[in-house]
């Protein structure tokens, strides 16, 4: 009875932790599927599929080390069922990607650079761009040449990039560079936007001959579409009061006034942006909340919330169906922290009831009993 008691409590410890630990994960991420979007340009069979995350948030040297570990196994087992899953040609990572960046020595950021690339690792089929946020070089008061170098060297990742996927542009921007005081970096960020906006021209094709042969025949010319921006800090908004989606701040939270620089860009670089680049399509971070916003000018921005469970309970990700003309955007659930612990508690009870409740004893069978006669002989 004793060996049959402790296998199932065994069993049923092995299912609680395969379950809550892997199979969890599988189950909630095939309930996301890649959203369909057809060319109003003419037909296109295979449109770019791009996932986009944001505030990973990865604990330092000083975290308690089972927060670290639950959150990171969580962030990891996720990633790694959606790369199964889903597939997608291009991870977006849009900033705070370590919780210490600022606070790391040059060993101890190496150490994190190289966590954060076993944890989102992708296949050779997926590609992987970084965008930096203020967590990983500070806020534009904090950042030095030495911060801002590091991670631009570990992630390929300079302040104003643009790039071509399936001839769909991306154009991704240092938020913290977009102060507006002609900073050093912040003046390198303006003039790589502006050198943007006339590349985006000259592929556009639609400027006079003279123009064209003066400062086209400098740049790169591609297949011209409407830029998609992307960024860490979303851009002006007063706050997240009119973010209606599943996944926005709580009550408390969202008529909560942004802290301009801070919380959001200001309203001269958001009109910068929008005049210099003339997106189609905006995806931000930053707030750890999701959100969705139609700009004055027609200009839609997603904000993609957290993918930590210590910054959100519930945090999500976008899918994203991408042409050079056309985009659908799924907002994706990751495993929700309160579902987890209900699972466990439920686990649990099982686990009483099965340690208190002994096997059922079986009789045993003796075969039929020999009475003998009482007949006198």
């Amino acid at each position: 009875m004793r060996t049959w008691r402790l296998v199932r409590v065994v069993t049923l410890l092995l299912l609680a932790v395969s379950y809550c630990e892997f199979f969890h994960y599988y189950m909630v991420l095939l309930l996301c599927t890649w959203p369909s979007v057809s060319s109003v340009q003419g037909f296109q069979s295979h449109p770019l599929r791009a996932m986009f995350i944001g505030d990973t948030h990865i604990l330092g040297s000083n975290a308690h080390w089972f927060d670290k570990l639950r959150r990171e196994w969580m962030m990891t087992r996720s990633f790694q069922a959606s790369m199964l899953i889903h597939s997608p040609d291009v991870v977006f990572v849009l900033g705070d990607l370590m919780d210490y960046g600022t606070e790391s020595s040059s060993t101890e950021f190496e150490y994190h650079v190289q966590r954060f690339k076993r944890m989102f690792s992708t296949p050779f089929t997926t590609r992987t761009e970084i965008i930096v946020g203020n967590h990983d070089i500070g806020f534009h008061h904090m950042i030095n040449d030495k911060r801002y170098e590091r991670f631009k060297e570990a992630f390929s990742a300079p302040s104003v990039r643009l790039i071509s996927v399936k001839d769909v542009i991306f154009v991704m921007v240092n938020s913290m560079a977009l102060h507006g005081d002609g900073c050093s970096f912040c003046k390198e960020a303006e003039d790589a936007l502006k050198n943007i906006k006339w590349q985006l021209k000259c592929s556009k094709g639609k400027l006079d001959q003279e123009k064209v042969a003066e400062i086209c025949e400098k740049l790169d010319i591609m297949n011209y579409s409407r830029p998609i921006l992307l960024q860490h800090f979303p851009l002006y908004r007063t706050s997240d009061s009119n973010c209606s989606t599943p996944d926005a701040a709580p009550l408390e939270e969202i008529d909560i006034p942004f802290r301009i620089k801070t919380d959001c860009l200001s309203k001269e670089s958001t009109d910068l942006l929008f005049e210099l680049l003339n997106p189609r399509l905006v995806v931000s971070a930053h707030t750890h909340h999701g959100c969705y916003r139609l700009h004055d000018n027609g200009i839609p921005e997603y904000t993609v919330a957290s993918y930590n469970w210590r910054n959100k309970h519930n945090p999500t990700f976008f899918l994203a169906e991408l042409t050079d003309q056309d985009f659908i955007i799924n907002r994706c659930s990751l495993p929700d922290e309160h579902t987890v612990f209900t699972l466990y508690a439920i686990f649990a009870i099982l686990l009483v009831i099965v340690i208190i409740i002994p096997p059922k004893k079986q009789k045993p069978n003796l075969g039929k009993s020999f009475t003998p006669s009482n007949k006198d002989h």
